[in-house]
């Protein structure tokens, strides 16, 4: 049932304006960055993202900023090429790095709907490891997001879970 009742805040922090924040959330991100976890816990995740797409050669490359739990700031970066539309799905691999370096890999599948001049994007990051704390991390995090197709700019936000394997 507490799994169950996980899931629901996660998609209601997802669809909300605010990240979100639960009673045992630390009340400032730049703190999560040191919570551990027990062994095969899974922990919420959520955050922002802004960030800038370049294509060249048929492969897509993301490169981004933003605040999240149990990161702090960090930086994106991800590679993926991209089946244009009318299908508007993605694939690759990205990772994420906390500002003391620690990092999360992950591999990313994704789709669009576009709507020009706007993408919206939704992209299922799951945790393959990391260095660091992220070491033996595992979990999910979906990054939903909005690309200008114009700028090549987008913005969005972060919701998952998961396990430091600690």
């Amino acid at each position: 049932m507490r799994y169950l009742v996980l899931g629901f805040c996660l998609v209601a922090a997802a669809c909300g304006d605010t990240p979100f924040r639960s009673s045992t959330a630390p009340s400032t991100m730049s703190g999560a960055a040191s919570i551990s976890a027990t062994a095969g816990s899974a922990l919420p995740f959520s955050g922002t993202l802004q960030a800038k797409e370049t294509v060249t050669d048929g492969l897509n490359r993301l490169t981004g900023t933003g605040e999240a739990t149990h990161l702090g700031r960090f930086t994106l970066l991800s590679e993926f090429t991209v089946i244009p539309p009318p299908v508007s799905t993605a694939s690759g691999t990205a990772t994420w790095t906390a500002a003391n370096g620690d990092e999360i890999f992950t591999t990313v599948t994704g789709q669009a709907v576009v709507t020009f001049p706007t993408a919206a994007i939704v992209e299922t990051h799951t945790i393959t490891g990391g260095t660091g704390r992220f070491v033996k991390a595992s979990g999910t995090l979906v990054v939903e997001r909005s690309l200008d197709l114009l700028s090549l700019e987008s913005s969005g936000s972060i919701a998952g879970t998961i396990d430091l394997n600690h």
